[in-house]
């Protein structure tokens, strides 16, 4: 979903600027921090050892002894930040280099480092040392390695807190923004997503919209396709017009013909007149009855077409099914030994009586009329009605065009293809869903199940 929304696209997009940005600033940041203090502490460290080396100077040199200069060190703790140690350096070879004074905790061998600043090793201890020489008097201040990382560490997260907390704040508004300034599109979206929208419906909603509602990037969009829904729903209102009236034009020519042919077989019978002709009249009467449930189809599409109905109660399916059963039983006489029925799995489904009942016929005419199947099982699962047979094989192609109205596989067969495109219209009135698909070896498979609802 993410991947296709442009809401969280931009999101996510302004996220990793924000994140990327912000690493670089703190990667910075830890360098020029890391930098800075340890010229800092580098300061310190030369401060204190030219601070031991002025008092060191000021005593005499006859005075300094280890009695004198111990006293320098007599409140050093082996914990301390700095340590020192003070050398002695004398023109008497026989005195050499003579350590004077050193902090408790001091490591070995200050007296030997080099002059300047340094950083080595002494066991796991890391230390940093400066050596400073005046005269005959040598200073070496040290300092331990760890206790700059854990200072460095400190600041960093006094830093990093902060950084942190208002990252996760400029995230929540940005989101929050850009869902605030997407909710138009979202509830136009959410709107016309919903299943059976109908083009009249769609049309109202989009003229309402207001358009300072709407972004300026999107309102030649909303307005082009506004003025298309508009023109689909005109046409489509036209058609179902002109598809009503003709039926009900037809109705009254057709009944007429009806009679006319019907008395002529009276008179055929009474006169006793050639089977051929009588079987002529009886063929004219079949196209008059097979034209008759056209048009009362077409009547039907056209009431039902493009309005969604509120659900209805639930009623058991059983006895709407053996209703069908009976009626289709006078001109299938066969019905009863080609359909078979799950009575047990049979349940409630939430469709109209009068809806339920033409939705059965259709389908099981279907079945038996122009699938030409010889068995038909009905059941009902977990996800809907099932209805299946075990007529002639529709190819994939032919499996999208059902439920199109006047579709039929081949010129040859009877019938209009006005039966599954009423069914499919009807259902979808009620938020149901009518699926075909392929049965193996042979037949049709199919599903009517409620709509998922998202």
């Amino acid at each position: 979903m993410f991947s296709h929304s442009l809401k969280w696209r931009l999101v996510m997009s302004l996220l990793a600027v924000f994140i990327v940005l912000w690493s670089a600033v703190f990667s910075w940041l830890y360098i020029d921090l890391k930098q800075r203090l340890q010229d800092t502490l580098d300061q310190r460290l030369s401060a204190s050892a030219q601070m031991v080396a002025r008092l060191i100077q000021q005593l005499p040199l006859d005075s300094l002894g280890d009695a004198t200069l111990s006293k320098l060190a007599k409140n050093d703790d082996a914990n301390q930040l700095i340590a020192c140690e003070v050398s002695l350096f004398s023109s008497d070879i026989s005195l050499g280099n003579q350590v004077i004074a050193k902090t408790r905790g001091a490591p070995q061998n200050l007296s030997q480092r080099p002059e300047g600043f340094s950083t080595w090793q002494q066991g796991d201890t890391e230390w940093r040392s400066y050596v400073l020489r005046r005269g005959d008097i040598q200073v070496v201040a040290a300092e331990r390695m760890f206790l700059r990382d854990m200072l460095l560490q400190q600041i960093l997260q006094s830093v990093l807190v902060p950084l942190v907390f208002s990252l996760l704040i400029c995230i929540a508004l940005i989101i929050f923004i850009i869902r605030r300034q997407f909710r138009p599109l979202d509830q136009l979206s959410q709107y016309l997503n919903q299943k059976n929208l109908n083009y009249s419906q769609a049309a109202d909603f989009l003229m309402q919209l207001k358009p300072a509602s709407i972004p300026q990037e999107v309102q030649p969009f909303v307005n082009n396709s506004t003025q298309l829904i508009q023109k689909l729903n005109d046409s489509l209102q036209q058609e179902k017009a002109f598809s009503a009236y003709a039926a009900h034009e037809l109705r009254s020519p057709l009944t007429a013909i009806k009679t006319h042919v019907q008395l002529a077989q009276l008179i055929g019978q009474q006169q006793n007149l050639p089977e051929s002709i009588q079987h002529n009249l009886q063929q004219a009467n079949e196209s008059i009855r097979r034209y008759t449930l056209l048009l009362e189809q077409l009547l039907l599409l056209t009431q039902s077409e493009n309005s969604i109905q509120a659900m209805s109660e639930a009623i058991w399916l059983r006895p709407t099914l053996e209703k069908v059963l009976a009626d289709l039983s006078t001109r299938y006489p066969e019905i009863n030994e080609k359909i078979q029925v799950d009575w047990e799995s049979l349940g409630e489904i939430q469709l109209p009586e009068f809806v339920l009942y033409t939705v059965l016929k259709n389908l099981l005419e279907n079945a038996l009329l122009h699938a030409q199947a010889t068995h038909i099982w009905i059941s009902m699962q977990s996800h809907g009605l099932v209805i299946e047979d075990d007529g002639q094989q529709l190819t994939a192609k032919d499996i999208q065009h059902l439920g199109q109205r006047f579709w039929r596989k081949s010129a040859q067969q009877h019938g209009h293809g006005l039966g599954l495109a009423l069914v499919k219209s009807l259902l979808g009135n009620y938020q149901y869903h009518l699926g075909f698909q392929q049965r193996q070896p042979v037949g049709l498979t199919i599903k009517i199940r409620r709509y998922i609802q998202n």
